[in-house]
């Protein structure tokens, strides 16, 4: 029952790392020795990583050069396994 209740804390912990991670607003390039503005952005159904590739003539980005990442498959993983975690200390009768 302990190693339930730690794989579940680990599964937390590292969607709380990943998010921590990625949401700084500027990143640190070591190789160029510079600050560099954040391309990736998360919302509460996605991530959006902004690379760039397809620029207007102004140099802003234009929206195909966006890549999604859908939150949902996150969602149900850890409600999934919450449900388990919950299930496994319910008491039997």
């Amino acid at each position: 029952m302990k190693k339930l209740l730690i794989a579940n804390i680990l599964l937390m912990a590292s969607l709380l790392y990943v998010v921590f991670r990625v949401t700084h607003k500027t990143l640190y390039l070591y190789k160029l020795s510079v600050n560099a503005e954040n391309p990736v952005s998360i919302h509460w159904n996605s991530i959006t990583i902004d690379t760039g590739f397809i620029q207007d003539k102004f140099g802003h980005s234009m929206p195909g050069s966006i890549y999604f990442i859908w939150m949902t498959p996150i969602y149900i993983f850890v409600l999934v396994a919450i449900i388990l975690t919950l299930l496994a200390f319910k008491k039997k009768k």
